[in-house]
């Protein structure tokens, strides 16, 4: 059985509303589903931070044009989780149209009575 969090969500459910607040730049949706220490490694290799993804989201420098997943695992543990999803995706990306079949490897954890990404990446698939 799933561990839900405080709004009765699981963890696959967690990355659903993830995906979908990606493909809109929902800000107020990022924030509430990425923890405060955030790392994540993007597909060239840099690392960045929850306040880094959501500015690039708030300024347009991220943008998904298409984003469509293609299949997802996930798996809990004791203290959290992790999903990794494939995806199909069209990026602009600092002005730049990137089309990419990216996988993301998410863990997270029930903070704040919600579950909240805390590391993962992208690579390409």
């Amino acid at each position: 059985m799933p561990t839900l969090d405080a709004h009765g969500r699981s963890i696959d459910e967690a990355e659903t509303l993830l995906l979908n607040a990606m493909r809109v730049s929902d800000l107020e949706a990022l924030d509430a589903l990425i923890a405060d220490e955030l790392t994540f490694t993007l597909p060239d290799g840099t690392t960045i931070g929850k306040q880094d993804d959501l500015e690039s989201h708030r300024t347009r420098a991220t943008r998904f044009e298409r984003l469509i997943e293609l299949s997802r695992s996930s798996s809990e543990h004791d203290d959290g989780g992790t999903t990794e999803t494939a995806v199909d995706a069209v990026i602009r990306w600092n002005g730049d149209r990137i089309e990419a079949a990216l996988t993301y490897t998410r863990s997270w954890r029930i903070i704040d009575g919600r579950w909240q990404v805390v590391s993962g990446s992208a690579r390409a698939s």
